[in-house]
Parts: structure tokens; sequence; C-alpha cells
């Protein structure tokens, strides 16, 4: 199923929205519960400290610390024991700040008070647990309608930028495709007026096949910009059939003969029987513009071009060599970008767009083939594309 590349980036704008989503979701709720959890670590703490104070208390009272004679009596071991109240209510409140105590006369000891956490300290945890959930809610909140803010602007940026490059790659495929109509009626009149005109009027002959090689490199050129436009706009997949490497080959440089130089030598070894899947078109058009690549950056009358196919760890490959002026190291990650071309004085007088490169590396990579070049022994390039077909 092909998606177009619109209907993926919404997918995936959704996508993140979602999950960041729920991830602020999940990060609130964790401080909630953690903020539950503490407050009950705490209550039980509190209630776990007044029975130390009363343990502390009873201690006290029965080794005398509050006796006095206008005092409430409390029974401890069979005997009266009389106790200052208020001084035992002002040492409680003093030594126990959360806590407070109520009394209950004539009782043993340990029924007759009852220590415990004074209403406005557990009042005052419930107001202290309820703006930090307050809090955590707000905040998430907040962070969520950023998130949402932040991905509509993504979505409505995004989504333009991808209309405006649709619209710029239907307008050049619209006026490549007028373009080609009366450039191919150009070349065939011209063509048509060369046969007429005799064969002593070679000045006019030879404006004509100028002519003629100018309106052919225009129709190249626009080839590419096509094959481009299309891979970009990634309107449908490539065809997948079966190619015998050697008769893609073979059939590639019979159509590009007559644009190579008679000066140019082709050696092509073939590894026999090496199959690829893949569309014919679009990979002939790259080992085209390797080839043309190779004979342009070679020296004029010594153009040496070697096509090899092989085996290179158990996947099907091919290079392409010259034995021209080469790449520079620092220049060999840059060559495959779109309109780049190397900044040396004796590259920039060829003639070139810089898109060659470009679409040889986007064809393969719609192949899922990849391409390195290396140096050539004794001097140029060799280009050298390795398929993901397994032998």
């Amino acid at each position: 199923m092909n998606v177009n590349s619109k209907v993926k980036l919404n997918l995936t704008i959704l996508f993140v929205t979602l999950y960041m989503f729920s991830a602020f979701f999940w990060w609130t709720y964790s401080l909630i519960r953690y903020g539950e959890s503490e407050k009950v670590m705490r209550m039980e703490i509190l209630q776990t400290d007044s029975i130390h104070a009363a343990g502390e208390t009873s201690h006290n009272m029965i080794h005398g610390r509050f006796v006095s004679d206008a005092t409430m009596p409390f029974i401890y071991n069979g005997k009266t024991i009389e106790t200052d109240t208020v001084a035992l209510k002002n040492y409680v409140l003093t030594k126990f700040p959360n806590y407070d105590i109520n009394f209950k006369a004539g009782q043993q000891l340990s029924k007759s008070f009852h220590i415990f956490i004074k209403p406005s300290v557990i009042k005052a945890e419930h107001e202290k647990f309820r703006r930090k959930k307050a809090k955590w809610i707000s905040e998430g909140a907040t962070m969520g309608i950023i998130m949402l803010v932040i991905s509509i602007a993504m979505f409505l940026f995004l989504n333009r930028i991808l209309t405006v490059n649709q619209q710029q790659n239907n307008f050049l495929l619209a006026v490549t495709h007028e373009l080609k109509t009366p450039v191919a009626s150009a070349k065939l009149a011209i063509e048509t007026a060369a046969r007429e005109i005799p064969e002593e009027k070679t000045n006019q002959k030879k404006l004509l096949a100028l002519a003629d090689k100018n309106l052919m490199r225009l129709g190249k050129m626009m080839d590419h910009v096509l094959m481009i436009t299309r891979l970009e706009s990634i309107q449908r997949p490539h065809s997948e059939q079966i190619i015998v490497l050697q008769d893609m080959v073979t059939e590639v440089m019979e159509d590009i003969k007559s644009s190579i130089p008679d000066s140019a030598t082709i050696d092509m070894q073939f590894e026999p029987d090496l199959a690829i899947t893949g569309d014919r078109d679009q990979l002939g058009m790259a080992l085209s513009n390797l080839v043309s690549n190779a004979v342009k950056y070679s020296k004029p009358g010594e153009e040496k071009i070697q096509i090899h196919t092989y085996i290179e760890k158990g996947r099907v490959a091919l290079s392409v060599g010259d034995q021209g002026i080469g790449i520079p190291v620092s220049e060999k990650r840059n060559i495959f970008r779109k309109f780049y071309r190397i900044g040396d004085e004796n590259t920039r007088g060829s003639a070139g767009s810089g898109l060659g490169l470009y679409l040889v590396s986007k064809i393969l990579r719609q192949h899922k083939a990849i391409i390195y070049v290396e140096d050539n022994i004794p001097s140029g390039s060799v280009f050298k594309i390795v398929f993901r077909n397994k032998v």
C-alpha cells in the first residue's frame, strides 16, 4: 500500500501528540499517586509518634513529675496518683506540638488519658496534598495545552511546506512535459534540415550539429528533472522486475554510445548470471549518468572507463571507474547533494547542473542499494553500487 507523504506526516504528528498527551497524563497521575502515598505515610508516622508520646507521658506520670494536691486522680498498680492535668497538658502541647490530650479521672493509667493528632494538623496535611494535587494537575494541563498548540502549529506549517513542494513538483512536471514537445520538434526539424543541406555547406552542417547537440543536452536535463520530480513527489513506487545485470549494462551502453566521444574506450567485465530486481528505466538512467560523468571528468582523448559486475560480501555489485581527475577526499560526501558541483576550476569548466549524481543516489536509495566512491589506481575515481539482493 502506497501512502503519500502528507498522510505519513499527519499520522506521525498524531502519534507524537497522542504519545506526549499519554506521557503528560501518566506523569500527572504518578505524581498524584505519589502524593497520596506520601500523605498516608505521614499520617502513619504521626500515629506512630502518638504512641511514643503516650509512652513518654505515662513514664513521667508514674515518676511523679505532675503530682499535685489539686489535681485529677489516676490509678496505677492499685495506687492513686494525683496528677496536675494543666501541667500535663502543657507538657504534651510543648513537647509534642502536633498532638493534644484528654483525660478520664479515676481510670487505670493506660486508660486515663488519650493523646491524639490535632484536627488542625490533619486538616493541614489534607490541604497540603490538595494544593500539590491542584498544582500537578494544572502543570499537566498546561503542558498538554502547550503540546497541543505546538502540534497544531507543526501540522499547519509542515502541511504548508508539503503543499508548496507538491505545487512546485507539479509545476516542474507540467513545464518539463510542455517543453519536451517543442524540443523534440526542433530536434526533428534540425535533423531534417541537416539531411537536406548539400555536403559542401560544411558551416551550416556544423551549426546544425551544434544545435542538435545542445538540444540533446537540454532533453537529457529535462529527463533528469522529470525523474527527480517524480521520485521526490513519491507518486508511485518503482516497478519491480528481474533484471540481468549484464544485459542492462550492454543495453545502456548501446543507447548512449552516440553521446560518448569516439576516443573513449569502455572495458566491461561481467560476473555471469548476476540478476537484481528493480525498475529497468530508473536503474538504466542511473548507470547512464555514472558513465557520462566518468567520461566528462576524464581528460579529452584519454577516456578510459571500466564497468564491472561482481559479488561483494554475498551481494550483487556494480562499479564504474575512470582514470580522470579524481575527487578530493573533502568532496566525496558532498557530490551526491542536489545541485552540488565540486568547486575546483578543472571541473567548473565542464557542463552540468549538479543533478546527475543526486539523481543516481535518489534512484539507488529507492532500490535500497548503496553507492560510494573510492579513488582509482593510478588516477580517477570508482563509483561502487551494492544492491540489496542477496545471491
